[in-house]
């Protein structure tokens, strides 16, 4: 399989390059933008609305105008998704592979609750309908700088709100010094529900931070984006931008061979880890009581491992696990174990087959910078993994925006730029020798 093709594909000359909205760089950044909002607005807008002062984590309920929000986006997306499909099978053409790599994940999971005897929800198709327009868009590796640049205005709004209005960024107000915290201050939650998720979403930012070119901008980017990080006191998100900052630095000072052979050990050991800690732990107490959580999500799970318990699993027992564990028990604090209690091991194949064809495709990328900003995300993703859940698997939430969406088009772009090359020496071929000069033929190339 290498591309859905259309019959206005199948009419056109041999040596005529796709031209106008298909290949443009607006409609790769509209639909970076637009996925990133889907995210990011909601909680914007229960930011606003929502006494955070008096908020609780799984027990305050959504302003009404942000469930409606939600539920208008989860259908706008998948129509906008399926309508650019057709009209783009009409008038050119789909990269196959990259295509069903991004959709495959959603409908596993989908397919998966039939398996349980449930209807499989809208819910549980947000990922394809995502990884869907993220392909037809064919958005790039290097079109994702813009996350760094959103990543840091969430940052620096942050910040500027624990000066002005704390009560809005601070949970509870700004007025609490937490155990944990690594400042001495309240721990900033920015736009979120908690400090962990708004670390979670600078750390996976961060390396998007790097491609700016020029460093008067690439270092205020980064230092921002630091600096809320820090304010969240969230280890697992200051691990995982460790992790992140150690593949650029390493990036710069290996040769290329070198670095590959760090990168692929490093997803390895990342990988194991991800496994073993939440399986092999038996105190309770371990990693700020994630033990516990862990330990009970084993119990549960059972031997259900091929199949999981079903994606609605976690919210239909919430008041079980919060019960027996804490507020924070709507996921397995595992992307392993989550993803195996919701979907079981079909689904963390589709889920493992994405992340392993990003990093490959990442390592494989003849940019230099390209290639360590793409390999410092996924290892700063798996990282992020073993203590955390950094991404939902229904629906789209908070953290899909800096995590699902570079991991997609990550993922995506080894046959959307093989389709590029292919078209690109059909045009050089078709091409008038002397209508080549040597400046036109390097503008092509690059």
């Amino acid at each position: 399989m290498s591309t859905l093709t259309s019959p206005a594909t199948l009419g056109r000359a041999p040596g005529r390059p796709e031209k106008g909205w298909v290949n443009s760089r607006a409609l790769r950044w509209t639909a970076v933008i637009v996925v990133w909002a889907y995210s990011v607005v909601p909680a914007v807008v229960e930011t606003a609305l929502i006494d955070r002062q008096h908020y609780k984590e799984g027990k305050t309920a959504s302003n009404p105008l942000v469930v409606a929000l939600v539920d208008a986006l989860s259908i706008a997306v998948p129509i906008l998704a399926v309508g650019l499909l057709l009209l783009m099978l009409l008038f050119s053409k789909v990269t196959g592979e990259s295509l069903l790599l991004v959709v495959a994940p959603g409908l596993v999971l989908a397919a998966n609750e039939l398996v349980h005897g449930r209807e499989p929800t809208l819910g549980l198709l947000i990922t394809s309908a995502v990884g869907t327009l993220l392909v037809i868009a064919r958005v790039k590796p290097r079109d994702l700088g813009i996350l760094g640049y959103l990543g840091a205005l969430v940052a620096a709004a942050a910040i500027a709100l624990s000066y002005l209005d704390p009560a809005k960024v601070f949970i509870s107000g700004g007025s609490e010094t937490f155990e944990k915290s690594l400042t001495g201050t309240s721990l900033l939650s920015g736009i979120f529900s908690n400090a962990n998720v708004f670390g979670m979403f600078l750390a996976l930012a961060l390396p998007f931070a790097f491609t700016a070119r020029r460093w008067w901008v690439r270092w205020p980017l980064i230092g921002v984006i630091a600096w809320a990080l820090v304010l969240t006191s969230s280890r697992t998100a200051l691990a995982g931008a460790v992790v992140v900052l150690a593949v650029i630095a390493l990036s710069r000072v290996l040769p290329q061979p070198a670095f590959r052979v760090a990168a692929v050990v490093g997803l390895i050991a990342a990988c194991i880890t991800c496994v073993r800690v939440p399986f092999t732990e038996t105190d309770p107490e371990a990693y700020t009581f994630r033990g516990a959580i862990w330990m009970f999500n084993r119990e549960e799970l059972g031997g259900h491992w091929l199949f999981g318990l079903g994606a609605h699993w976690y919210a239909d027992n919430y008041a079980m696990l919060s019960n027996a564990l804490s507020s924070a028990a709507s996921h397995g604090h595992n992307l392993v174990l989550t993803t195996l209690v919701m979907g079981g091991a079909v689904t963390l194949a589709a889920w493992a087959a994405v992340i392993v064809v990003a990093f490959v495709s990442s390592l494989r990328d003849t940019d230099r910078r390209q290639q360590a900003v793409g390999v410092a995300f996924v290892l700063g993703l798996v990282v992020i993994g073993v203590t955390e859940t950094p991404f939902g698997m229904l629906g789209w939430g908070p953290l899909s925006s800096s995590t699902v969406l570079p991991l997609f088009v990550l993922a995506a772009r080894h046959w959307i730029d093989r389709d590029d090359r292919t078209q690109l020496a059909q045009a050089i071929a078709s091409m008038p020798r002397e209508a080549m000069s040597r400046s036109a033929l390097r503008a092509m190339r690059r």
